[in-house]
Formats: structure tokens, C-alpha cells, sequence
């Protein structure tokens, strides 16, 4: 390997370090040789500590190729690097820096042919391994089975959690997917001929890019190798580490033993994606002799934000003990707000948002932030009626999604029998129907004028007993006129479609529930159905163009908003048996997680933060009362105030 001089990289220029960093900062930005734990309270600079860390190092004659960044995005990488460039006033080349998946299929691409692969091996996204699952599925003949089986997309997501959490097909069902057990020995042979395929045709999915490094740092000579190459190790996010991603650092820093892991265990949220949070709390016990530092800092919120942030996260037992401390100037006590229902909390947090913009506060400093996408609903029909522009971040609205399209469908039939798209996709529902069969069975029944009966002896065995599922269905649901009843009705069809269908079945089986709990506010399924209509119409009207969207005000659950942070944050349907979520409650760890989870929703905000909480909720059973949080009557009443809206 070629010896590169500082010289070949940049142009030396010495860096005020002392005058550009916190005190907190520096030390971590100059630490010695050997393993480092940053924990970087939220708000704390951390992108700032491994940008100067990374030029520290280069000013002390680290060669950039001799240095891995790992990230969890490559935007992320790109930044810092960015950062860097800009700090030493010149271009850096070699540097090892991206994503653990670019810097496993740069490595991948040199080393193929050991792990029986050709250099030009393809790669498969999503889609394409979702593709090659159906395939595996039709190959061993388990979509010619009579009963339904679980779609592609669930055994990919079955798949993908066996690789990054290191673990076994039954384990990973048992834990996430138990609704599904009865299939896992199928599961295990499609995953089983899934790889084989993959192998034959020389590609590799996202995982078997992790999995295969993993495997090369198992031989040894190629272990000393990288790990010899890698002098230094630095670490974004480590928080949100996985089992299969840990081995390999493990591996990769076992010659110099110098890494670098930045991350904060109070914002460990994604253990339903596979990250492990022990990765860092038991970080000094792996990585003997670890310095650990901590960032306490704060440069972006309030100190009566980071008072109750701090008060949330004492509560936790497992975690490295932090308190954040503001750099800002006083500013507004966060608010709890006990509103009537749901209905009301949905007006208050129109009303109020319009106040706050009224006042000076852009919309697009504003997010209304929530545990679990449900919660969303009252509030967008709210902001739909009153012209408030909104985008909902990664991910649609809430009428638009596909399973509550799907349920609706069935009523809009029953509303209006001559509506096409409505009917045709409740009937692809049912199994053996596709579009094809569809379009034809409902040009038997309003072209042709057929009767059910000859419309089903038109068909094959399978498509006909799709079509007797649905005509079944459909037999009971035109008959009822309560849209809460003709909901429930179809769902006690569709909770089973859902956990056949998708990999998040619970939080959409939870939306749907929610949806029937609306409906009971209305009448007749006709009027419930031309109030969502009209909802889908003011929409298409407002569709934000990109320009608008920046403008707009923020809805999003509390995973999709981490690392991010607005002026003014709302955290709705902040009740027990909501937030924690019910699912938690099975264990400590899981709660604590939930904690966290409020956490890193408090400390998005920089001056404003209400908790909004309805009293009554509507259940399928009438109106009970609702209770506050756990998380909310822990808290020491002196870190917030308490409003009480009735009317």
C-alpha cells in the first residue's frame, strides 16, 4: 500500500481549536489513542465534535486513507466532510466515509472473489428482494396452497431482522410476528432458496452486504488487513448500531483498538428496526480502558425545555447518566393541556397554532408530534377545514393511506353501488383476485347485468372463492347502517389481511380501530363516507407544490422527527395506554425505551413545548375516562404548568 504524506491532502493550516469548541468538546476532539464513548446529550454539537476530531487527526499526520467514518446516512457523511474541507481550506482524497452499507460494497467489490462472488456482483433493493422472495414462494410452491400465506414483503421483513439482530427464523417470529407462527418452517425454506438464489445469480441484498463483510473479517489474514488499514474508527449514531453491525466494528478495530463512538442512550428509539442499545451502555466493558465523555451542553432549546427533558430521562435506570444544561436564555414553562376529547384537543391545536403564527411564529417552525400514527387523525380534519397548510413527514395523510382506503372502500360501495374504483379494489382484497379478475367480474355485474351466481361459476376455483369471501362480506355490510358497525364489521375480515400483508400490521390495525371509534359520531354511512370525500377534495385543492411545503407546518411521529427540532412543538394523545405504548408494557426495557421515546419528542423544541392529553376517550364500548401518561405524572410538577380546556 502506497504511503501518503500529509502533503497529498491538503495544504497544512493550523486550527484555533480552543476559540471553535466547548470545553466538553475539546476534550473529546483531542482525546488520546484508544476507544472513546462520546455521549452527546441532544443539541449538544456532535456533528462539530467528529468534524474537528476528523481534522484533528489529519493535522497530526493521520493519513486520510488510514481513517473510517461510519454513518447512518450518507448525506451525513457528506456534511461532515464538507465540514472538514472547509476547516483545513482544502479537498480531502482517500478518506473512508459513508454509510456502513458504501464502505461494505466498497470493500466488497476488492474482496469478492474470496466469498465466491464476481467484482461486478449486483446489488438488490428493496423491491428486487421482495421479488426474489415471490419468486422463492412460487418456486416451492407455497403460493399454490389454499389457505392465504403471508406476502413477500413480511418474510422479507422476517429476513432482514434474522441478519442484522444475528438471529434465528423462530426467534425473530416469536418476538414480532407471533400472529404468523404456524408458517415458520415455510418462512425458513423461502429464506433458505432466497439465498441460494442469490448466490447463483451473483447479487447481494443491503443485509448480505453487512453479513458478507462480517464473514471476510472472519478469516483472519483479511481481519489484520482492514484492521491494520483502519488506524482510526469513528462512529455517528451509535445508538442506533445493530447486533451485525457491532461484530463488525468489533472486528475492524482489534488491531489498533483506536474508535471513536458517538451517540447518546437517552435517543435509542429504533429496537423495533434492531438497534441495540447495549451496544453502547456496555461499550466501556467490551472496549477496555474507554474514555468516555460527556457533551452536556445544549445549543438548542430553553432551559425549561432541558429542565424537563432532564426530569423525563432520570427515571431510567439503564443509562449513562446526563444533565443537559442551556445555553439560551430563559424562556416559557412547557405546558401540559387537559383538553375534553379528542375533538377539542384537535380545535385547540388549530386554534393555537394559528395564535402562535399570528405572533410571528412561521408554520414551518411548528410540529405536532405523536407516538403512534392514529393519534393524527381529528387533528389533520381539523387543519384541513381551517386552510391550515400541513405535510406530514415520511409519510402520506392519514385518509390516504392504503389500509384505510381499503376498509373505506367497502362503504363507499354502500353508499354508491355504481362506484367502480371503490369496488374493485375491496374485491382484489380477497384471494385469487387480482385487477384482471376484478375489471371482469365487475363488467359481469353492471355491464352484462349478471347474477352473482353465473358470475362465480365464470371463474376459476380460486378467483370464485375469492369472489363468495367478498360477496359474503359485502352481503353484511350493505345491510348495516351505522359506519361504526359496518367498520368493525370489515375489519373482522381485514386484521387478518393486515398481518398476512404487511410488516406493521399492529400500528395499522391500531389506525383502523381509531377510524371505527370516529365513526361513531356519525349517522349513516353516507354521510360519514362525503365528509372523508370532501376531506380527499380540500386536499387535492391544497396539494403543496415544493415551495409550499416549506411553508408548511410539520405533523410526524416522534421516530420519523428525531434529529430534527422546530421553535414550537405539540406532543398530542399524551395518555396512558397510548404513550407508553400498550405493547411496552410487557417489560422494563421496553418502557424505558418508551421514555426515551418522550425524550427525544421534548427536546425537538426550542422555546415552546405543550403535551396536549384528552380526558374522555371514544371506544367501541361507549366513553370512558382517560388518564395522563405514566410519563407525565412522574414529572416534577414544578417543570411544567398545567392548562385545563372544557369547552
Amino acid at each position: 500500500m502506497k504511503n501518503y504524506q500529509l502533503t497529498d491532502f491538503f495544504s497544512p493550516e493550523k486550527i484555533d481549536y480552543e476559540a471553535n469548541l466547548n470545553p466538553e468538546q475539546l476534550a473529546a476532539v483531542k482525546a488520546s489513542d484508544g476507544p472513546a464513548l462520546v455521549l452527546a446529550g441532544a443539541g449538544s454539537g456532535k456533528t462539530r465534535v467528529l468534524t474537528y476530531r476528523l481534522a484533528y487527526l489529519l493535522e497530526k499526520n493521520v493519513p486520510a486513507p488510514n481513517i473510517l467514518i461510519a454513518t447512518f446516512t450518507n448525506k451525513a457523511a457528506r456534511e461532515m466532510i464538507h465540514r472538514a474541507e472547509s476547516l483545513m481550506k482544502s479537498r480531502l482524497t482517500g478518506l473512508w466515509a459513508g454509510t456502513f452499507h458504501h464502505i461494505a460494497n466498497l470493500i466488497l467489490r476488492r474482496e469478492a472473489a474470496i466469498l465466491g462472488y464476481t467484482p461486478n456482483f449486483t446489488i438488490l433493493d428493496e423491491d428486487d428482494s421482495c421479488d426474489m422472495i415471490q419468486d422463492s414462494i412460487e418456486e416451492l410452491g407455497y403460493s399454490k396452497r389454499e389457505k392465504t400465506f403471508p406476502k413477500k414483503n413480511v418474510i422479507n421483513a422476517i429476513k432482514s431482522l434474522c441478519v442484522n439482530c444475528r438471529d434465528n427464523v423462530e426467534n425473530i417470529i416469536f418476538k414480532q410476528y407471533r400472529h404468523i407462527d404456524e408458517f415458520t418452517p415455510a418462512i425458513k425454506n423461502i429464506i433458505l432458496h432466497y439465498h441460494k438464489k442469490k448466490k447463483a445469480a451473483n447479487v447481494m441484498d443491503f443485509d448480505d452486504l453487512l453479513s458478507n463483510w462480517l464473514l471476510l473479517l472472519d478469516n483472519p489474514a483479511l481481519r489484520e488487513k482492514y484492521s491494520e488499514t483502519f488506524r482510526y474508527i469513528l462512529v455517528d449514531e451509535y445508538q442506533d448500531t445493530n447486533a451485525l453491525q457491532f461484530a463488525v466494528l468489533k472486528q475492524l478495530a482489534t488491531h489498533h483498538n483506536n474508535i471513536m463512538v458517538v451517540g447518546d442512550d437517552a435517543q435509542s428509539i429504533y429496537s423495533f428496526r434492531g438497534a441495540e442499545i447495549k451496544n453502547l451502555l456496555s461499550f466501556p466493558e467490551i472496549f477496555k480502558n474507554t474514555q468516555i465523555h460527556r457533551l452536556e451542553t445544549n445549543y438548542r432549546s430553553s432551559p425549561q425545555i432541558l429542565n424537563i427533558a432532564n426530569d423525563i430521562i432520570r427515571h431510567n435506570l439503564n443509562q449513562f447518566p446526563k444533565n443537559l444544561h442551556a445555553v439560551k436564555k430563559n424562556g416559557a414553562l412547557p405546558v401540559a393541556v387537559r383538553t375534553l376529547d379528542v375533538y377539542q384537543q384537535a380545535k385547540f391545536l388549530a386554534q393555537h397554532i394559528t395564535t402562535l403564527n399570528e405572533e410571528g411564529i412561521a408554520l414551518k417552525d411548528i410540529a405536532v408530534l405523536f407516538r403512534s400514527r392514529f393519534q393524527a387523525m381529528e387533528a389533520e380534519m381539523e387543519l384541513v377545514k381551517r386552510g391550515l397548510p400541513y405535510v406530514i413527514r415520511g409519510g402520506v395523510r392519514f385518509f390516504e393511506q392504503t389500509h384505510i382506503k381499503d376498509v373505506t372502500a367497502y362503504l363507499r360501495i354502500c353508499a354508491n353501488p355504481n362506484d367502480e374504483l371503490s369496488f374493485k379494489r375491496a374485491l382484489c382484497l380477497h384471494k385469487g383476485i387480482g385487477r384482471g379478475y376484478a375489471l371482469k367480474i365487475w363488467e359481469q355485474l353492471n355491464i352484462k347485468k349478471d347474477f352473482v351466481e353465473g358470475v362465480m361459476h365464470s371463474l376459476p376455483k380460486r378467483p370464485a372463492e375469492g369472489f363468495k369471501e367478498f360477496c359474503e362480506l359485502w352481503g353484511k355490510v350493505k345491510t348495516i347502517t351505522n359506519p361504526e358497525e359496518a367498520i368493525s364489521t370489515v375489519l373482522k375480515f381485514y386484521n387478518d389481511y393486515c398481518y398476512l400483508n404487511f410488516d406493521n400490521a399492529d400500528d395499522r390495525v391500531a389506525d383502523l380501530e381509531e377510524l371505527s371509534k370516529m365513526a361513531q359520531s356519525y349517522k349513516s354511512i353516507e354521510q360519514f363516507v362525503a365528509d372523508i370525500s370532501l376531506l380527499d377534495e380540500f386536499k387535492g385543492e391544497t396539494r403543496l407544490d415544493e415551495s409550499q411545503k416549506d411553508e408548511a407546518l410539520v405533523l410526524s411521529t416522534i421516530h420519523q422527527a428525531k434529529g430534527l427540532e422546530w421553535d414550537t412543538v405539540f406532543l398530542i394523545g399524551f395518555n396512558e395506554f397510548e404513550f407508553p405504548h400498550p405493547k411496552s408494557l410487557a417489560s422494563a426495557a421496553s418502557v424505558e425505551e418508551e421514555r426515551r421515546l418522550f425524550y427525544v419528542a421534548a427536546t425537538r423544541a426550542k422555546r415552546n413545548l405543550f403535551i396536549t392529553y384528552p380526558q374522555n376517550k371514544y371506544t367501541n364500548n361507549g366513553m370512558i375516562i382517560a388518564r395522563a401518561s405514566k410519563f407525565l405524572q412522574e414529572l416534577n410538577p414544578d417543570c411544567y404548568e398545567e392548562w385545563g380546556i372544557e369547552n
